[in-house]
């Protein structure tokens, strides 16, 4: 897979037998699970050789990625099944302003080895405060804000950092 300089968000294919939904396991390098309580501090983190490819499994929370000095809002459901891909080099962080925990996957593409910040949320720049606050007061922004048509799957696409 090309890197590609912008985030992605792909619809997922769905099927249920009996009480039992499927979605197709995505192909990744380490599988990571987290758990994200709710009204928990929100970090930035931002890798320099590795994807992620997220997918909600349980709740709902929003995932902000930084764009031309913006955060932009991409808020995931668990009835709306979708993948998020993040490529190296853009800061992203997940608020979870729900009453429950949210639970998702990250299916991880490795393009090299792990560097040390990797995994060290970083904070908030002062320029972007105001900008993360609102974020925190807008009620529901599922326009994704400006995301665009992704020309290689379906789904939705958020131009990256590059």
């Amino acid at each position: 897979m090309a890197l590609s300089p912008s985030v992605e968000v792909v619809q997922l294919e769905r099927s249920c037998t009996g009480r039992t939904t499927f979605c197709a396991a995505q192909s990744s390098d380490q599988t990571l699970i987290a758990e994200l309580a709710p009204q928990q501090p929100w970090e930035l983190f931002c890798h320099r050789h590795q994807t992620d490819q997220l997918i909600l499994l349980r709740g709902s929370l929003d995932l902000v990625v930084l764009h031309n000095g913006r955060f932009e809002r991409i808020t995931l459901r668990e009835d709306d099944p979708v993948m998020v891909r993040i490529p190296p080099g853009v800061p992203h962080g997940a608020i979870n302003q729900g009453r429950y925990s949210a639970t998702l996957v990250n299916a991880v593409l490795r393009h090299g080895p792990a560097a040390a910040g990797d995994y060290r949320p970083r904070p908030i720049p002062a320029g972007l405060l105001g900008q993360w606050q609102k974020l925190l007061n807008v009620p529901d922004s599922t326009a994704h804000l400006g995301l665009e048509q992704s020309g290689e799957t379906p789904g939705r696409s958020v131009p990256g950092n590059g």
